[in-house]
Parts: C-alpha cells; structure tokens; sequence
C-alpha cells in the first residue's frame, strides 16, 4: 500500500511540476498576469510537498513532530494559503477579508504544530486547518454569485465544479480526524489523508482551464492584432480628422489624416498644442467655456460646424460630431470629436440653391408670367374698336409671323400678346416675356442671350437667355423701342436665321422662337431719327396691330367701371354697389390719357377712399393728372416722357436716387432712371440752383 501511495504521488508530483512551469513561463512571459503566478507557486508548492523526503503524502504525523514533516508541511501550507488569493484572482472578487482570515488560520496552525512537543496537543493544529479549509467554499460561494452577477457564467461554472469536487474530499478527511469511520480503517491514517488528492485535481483541473484561458487570450490578441492593423489603415485613408483633447483644450490624439492637413509631419508636432490655435479666433473663444460648462453640466453639443486653419493658412469647413470621455472615477477627462471636411459640399450646395433659383425661375417663365391685373384671362368690352383689335389679333395667332403690337401707355398691350400667344399653336409651349425699358442696357444682352461661365466676374456658372428659355414657344419683347441701339443687330440674327451666342461664348446656338414685340413709341419715327435699325423695323412689322386708347372706345366705361368695381371690393373688402350719376358722367367724359391703367387707378383709389356702399371720385386729383396727360397727347410720347422727368426732376432738386428722389416718385429703378435722362439727352439747366 505503501508502494503504491508513493508511486501516486510522484506521478503527481510529476503534473504539479509541468503545470507549474507552464505557468510560471507564462506569468513571467510578456503579457504575464498575477493569477499565472499564484497558480505557479501552488503547482510548485504541491510538487515538492511530494517529493521532497520522505517521498509521498504523510509520515509520523506525530509530536514532537520530525524536521523533515515540518519542512515538508510549509510547502502545503503554503499551497493552501495561496487557494484564497488564486479564487480572487481568479473571479475578481475584490473582498479580502476571508483570504487574509484564512492565511491567519493557517499561520497559527502550523506554529502550533511547530512548537508542538506532546503527542496529546497534537490535534490543536488541525482545528485552524479545519476552520480555514471550512471558510474556503464559503469565499469560494461567495465570488461565484458574484461572477454570475457580472455575467461570468463560464468561469463560474468551473468554479462550481472545483468545489464540490473540494467538499467531496474535505468532508471525508473531517471525518478521518474526528472518528474512527470507515475511511479510516480504508486508508491508513498514517500515510494517507484524503484531501491530499484535490491539491492534484485542483492543479489539473484548474490548469487546463488556465490553459484553455491562454489560447483564447493568444487567439484575441492575434485577432486585436489583426483588428489594429486594419483599424490603422482606416485611419490612415480616412479623409476625416479624429482629435481627441482634455478638459484645457490641449491635443492628446489625433490621426494621420488630421496632422497632414494641419500641416505637420509627426504626432510629437501636435500632441500638447492646444486646439484652439486650429480654430478662428471667435471659436477658439468658446471653446474653453464649451469645455467649462462640460465639466459642470456634463453636456456637450453633438454636433456642430467650423472652419479648421492649418499651418498655411488655408481655411477649410468641418462638421463636427463629439464625444465626451470618462476616467475610471466617472469624472469627464476629454472629448473626442470626428470632422468631415463639409467645404465643397458646401460650395456644392450653393451652387445647388443657384441652379434651383434659376430653375424656379426658369419654370416661372416656362409657365408664363400672369396677366395684368384688371384684365385676367379676357379683354373686357364690346366696342367695334376692341372687336376689330380681338379679330385681328386671333387672325395672326395660328401663324408664327413677328406681331407688333402698338399702342398708347395703359391699353393692354401685355394683354393682347397674352391672347394671341393663348391662341397659337404653342399655346402649350413656353411664353417668356421681358420688358425691354425695364433694366440697364449692359445687361440687356445677359439677360437676353445669356452667358457663359467665367465671362465676367461673378459668372460662376452658365446661365440661360430669355430666348433659349423660350425656345419652341414664344417671347414677348415689351417696350421694345427701348432696345439699345447696339444689341439690335444681334436680335435681328435672331429673327433671320433663329442663332445667337451666349455673352462669352464661342458657340452658335440655334432657336426656334415666335416674336411678339410691343411699344407705345412711333417705331417708323424713331427709324428716321436713327434709334432704331430699319431692317429690325421691318423685322417686327410683319403683322402690326393698334390697339385703341380707351377714349376711342368710351362705351365700352360701364362695363370696365363695373368690372373693376367689383375686383377692388373684393382686393380691399369693399362692398360699393352705385356710382352717383354725377360721378359716372364724369367717367363717361373723361379723356382718360392714361388709358385702361388709369382707369384702374382711379377705381382703386376711389374704392379705398369711400365709405358705404356709393363711390365717390376725387375729381381734383384726376383732373391735375389729366392736364399732364393731356399736354401728353398734345406733342410725341418721348417728349411727354421728357417733360415729365423733368419736371419730377426739379421737384426733387435734381436728386435721382435715395427718399425722396426722383426714382422713388416715379417709382423705377435708379440705375433705369439715370438710362432714361442720358437717352432723352435731359440736362440740368446752368440756372437751376435748386
């Protein structure tokens, strides 16, 4: 039995030893942890428990106890202390208050032992040996529940096996010491106590575990390694600044990305510079009180945009997404913030918002712009004048000839190349109309033919004429007498072969565009005079329509009265349903110079100005406009034009632009007004001094 005992333990011996040196290797290995080295001394101590003399489990366990049982028993003791260490290594179970209990228990028990001489005492030692391995499944319970709760169920588990297999052991050998029980008379007591066996099973059995703990750590850390490594190419390529930086605003990290576009070379070159130095001066002042506010309301915007200034001074925009870090403590230590460079997305979308301006405006112009307010979709009378106007006008529109339509200010000429555009056979095809008189001349052609980009400072990109707008439809050309003298050969191109090129352009565009042009000027006069091409002249006269001043067509009033009557009611919620006969006569006497316009107006004002359900004219105002629009008719349009600024001019005192200008009486724009006084060679006398 002997034989057989000592044979036993050293083959145990024998695994002690291997797995203690695995372990040692390993804990003094790179990457070496505390629990490989515990794991180590106990292997280590249970193989020379075995194997040093006398060879086997226990001899002459008798006082006064042989030296060689004493040395002998430190490597067991030594072996059973450290199990508490290795089980708070082992879990994580941070309380250690058992441990340091049960190596006190320890402690006193092999002194006793120690100074132990009467065989009579002998059993004092063993009972802090009994206690201590008594509270070691209660610390082991104990880090269990605790693994369980952190979600460590598969270390638990092995844990679990461990001790029962411990209690298996542990009871028996109670047992052996306190009675003379069956295992007792088994084994013999002298040589052989049954808890010798779980040191081995611990060793093995635990060691596999650590083992099968060291593959799966070399498998993570090669997959980390692995990880790393295409995390760092990431890094490398991605076009965006990662920057990490304290509660100062100093750099701890930033990538690759980021310290080429700051301009350097290495991280030692930013790492420690403060942040704010890369940001314009208003950001930089908000950023320490961003950082303040983080660290007492631990909050912190998550996104935001700025412009980032590298070492060269170049300015480009970042939208930045931020997260605020925590220490061990929970105490925010710094933010890490992720920048996409957003500046030709930017860039791209203005010029998006410019291209759908122009779109809108495009498609505004596809559509047609409404038609003059009055008038809506029809002309309103039943004179033979407008009759014969209507006949002719409907006569041209199923053809593509030039229409010039002609005409006083105020008589619906708009109107008419609305009807006649209504009629034609590209009625369902663009109307594009543009008032000649109404912009500078040197923009006259731009907005005619367009242009293309890098043509003029601010050309940023190609923008389309109202005639290529138009093209396949129609364009209607409003005071078209104001055309400048030297954009109309290139409108006649237009007219005689359908082609033109952008401002700035090499390319010859071809259109297909039905002209319907109007003017209240003598265009046959204004030819004698040398202001307007001939040829153009006969260009736009194929198909010349008059329409009549609303004096030749005085029985056509009553229903315009009403009509508008009605309009403005609803406009300003009137409810005026009589003109007094007084007023109406007077209405229906009127020379009305400015026409249909006029007319309107003076329904408007009179609609605003009275109460109840009768309208009253202000006759005095209308009858002091009239005498200016009398003189009108008594001499050419031009010159009632001219008259008349100047006349607004010396109200003003000569002041064109600002409150109280001349512009803002006439109501049109400075620049127009100042184009007007040039063309109709207006020139302030020496003697004005006003």
């Amino acid at each position: 039995m002997e034989f057989v005992l000592q044979t036993l333990a050293i083959l145990s011996s024998g695994i002690c030893l291997a797995m203690g040196a695995i372990s040692l290797f390993t804990a003094l290995g790179k990457g070496g942890q505390k629990i490989d080295l515990v794991f180590a001394i106990m292997s280590l101590c249970i193989f020379l428990y075995f194997l040093v003399p006398p060879v086997g489990f226990v001899l002459n366990d008798k006082a006064p106890y042989a030296g060689t049982v004493l040395f002998k028993r430190i490597f067991n003791f030594s072996y059973v202390s450290l199990l508490p260490w290795f089980i708070f290594y082992y879990t994580g179970y941070k309380k250690k208050l058992l441990p340091i209990l049960m190596d006190a228990l320890y402690l006193i028990a092999y002194l006793t032992m120690f100074f132990t001489t009467k065989d009579s005492m002998s059993p004092l030692w063993m009972l802090g040996v009994s206690l201590s391995m008594g509270l070691v499944p209660v610390h082991s319970w104990l880090a269990i529940r605790y693994q369980y709760k952190s979600g460590e169920k598969q270390k638990a588990n092995w844990l679990v096996v461990i001790m029962i297999l411990y209690l298996f052991i542990y009871i028996p050998t109670i047992l052996n010491h306190v009675t003379d029980n069956y295992f007792g008379k088994l084994f013999h007591a002298k040589l052989f106590y049954p808890n010798n066996l779980f040191p081995v099973a611990f060793i093995l059995y635990m060691g596999i575990r650590l083992r099968s703990n060291l593959r799966e750590k070399i498998g993570l850390e090669n997959l980390l390694i692995v990880q790393n490594l295409r995390w760092d190419a990431i890094m490398k390529n991605m076009r965006v600044i990662m920057v990490q930086f304290d509660m100062q605003g100093r750099i701890i990290y930033i990538n690759p990305y980021g310290i080429k576009f700051l301009g350097f070379q290495h991280a030692s070159e930013v790492v420690g510079k403060f942040w704010s130095l890369f940001l314009p001066s208003d950001v930089s002042e908000n950023l320490l009180i961003r950082l303040k506010q983080l660290t007492e309301e631990a909050d912190i915007p998550q996104e935001y945009k700025t412009d980032i200034i590298n070492a060269k001074r170049e300015k480009r925009t970042f939208n930045w997404n931020n997260l605020a870090l925590k220490n061990d403590k929970g105490e925010l230590d710094s933010v890490f913030s992720i920048g996409t460079d957003i500046t030709d997305l930017e860039l791209y979308i203005l010029q998006i918002q410019d291209l759908k301006s122009a779109l809108e405006k495009e498609n505004l112009m596809l559509k047609g712009e409404p038609p003059a307010d009055g008038m809506d979709a029809e002309i309103i009378g039943t004179s033979e004048a407008i009759k014969y106007v209507i006949h002719k006008a409907r006569q041209v529109a199923s053809t593509s000839a030039a229409v010039l339509l002609e005409g006083e200010t105020g008589v619906g000429k708009e109107l008419f190349a609305d009807l006649i555009h209504q009629h034609s056979l590209r009625s369902e095809l663009p109307f594009v109309k543009i008032n000649c008189g109404a912009m500078p001349a040197e923009l006259m052609e731009d907005e005619l033919f367009g242009h293309e980009k890098g043509a003029f400072t601010g050309a940023i990109q190609v923008r389309k004429g109202r005639f290529e707008i138009a093209n396949g439809g129609t364009i209607f050309l409003d005071e078209i007498g104001e055309l400048p003298l030297a954009l109309q050969p290139k409108l006649l191109r237009v007219l005689q072969t359908g082609s033109f090129e952008r401002v700035g352009g090499q390319q010859t565009l071809q259109v297909d565009v039905r002209v319907i042009a109007a003017t209240n000027r003598i265009l046959a006069k204004e030819v004698r005079e040398g202001r307007f091409r001939d040829d153009l002249f006969y260009r736009l006269n194929v198909f010349p329509i008059t329409i009549p001043p609303l004096r030749n067509r005085h029985e056509d009033l009553p229903m315009l009265i009403q009509y508008f009557i009605d309009k403005k009611n609803k406009k300003h919620s009137k409810s005026i349903q009589f003109v007094s006969k007084s007023d109406m006569n007077w209405l229906l006497h009127y020379d009305w110079p400015g026409n249909i316009r006029e007319l309107r107006n003076v329904i408007e004002r009179a609609v605003i100005s009275s109460s109840g359900d009768t309208l009253h004219i202000d006759h005095i105002t209308l009858e002091s406009s009239g005498d200016l629009m009398h003189a009108h008719h008594s001499s050419s349009l031009e010159q009632n034009e001219k008259d008349y600024i100047l006349k607004v001019l010396q109200e003003c005192h000569w002041q064109i632009a600002g409150s109280g200008g001349a512009a803002e009486k006439l109501t049109i724009n400075p620049s127009t007004l100042r184009s007007r006084i040039k063309k109709l060679n207006i020139d302030r006398p020496l003697n004005d001094n006003s």
